[in-house]
């Protein structure tokens, strides 16, 4: 069974299933039948509440709120919302969007398209927004 159709039949995302081969808890893509097991236990216990809440114990509550902040986000989306937040908070000067859009490029591949161009737009403003929330 391929990830594509584990993550149908079992109703996870993805990424979990490719989490799971990097923590070396699947064999790869394709699932062998010993890979099930791991699959269905991990199942049981996604989106637990009771477990979710000790694991987000372990972390500040500034951590937390970020993680809940930007869960929707793709990677390379959440490193334009820190990258924006973290330039205004040194006061840096200007930091383009062409310039952005140049290292999302390099570090995560993603093409500089007028969606992405767009959507560097509105993360921007997003960061923006945040920050004068929270200064007030």
């Amino acid at each position: 069974m391929t990830f594509e159709e584990a993550s149908r039949k079992y109703e996870l995302p993805l990424k979990v299933f490719h989490r799971l081969r990097e923590l070396g808890m699947v064999k790869g893509d394709p699932l062998a039948d010993g890979d099930i097991h791991a699959v269905e236990i991990v199942r049981a216990v996604y989106g637990d509440r009771i477990l979710l809440r000790a694991q987000l114990a372990k972390f500040n509550r500034a951590t937390r709120e970020d993680f809940v902040r930007t869960a929707e986000l793709a990677k390379w989306e959440r490193y334009v919302v820190n990258r924006y937040r973290n330039h205004v908070t040194r006061d840096c000067g200007k930091l383009y969007v062409k310039q952005v859009a140049d290292e999302i490029k390099r570090y995560y591949g993603v093409e500089k398209t007028s969606e992405v161009i767009t959507r560097i737009y509105r993360l921007r403003k997003r960061a923006y927004n945040e920050l004068r929330r929270r200064t007030k």
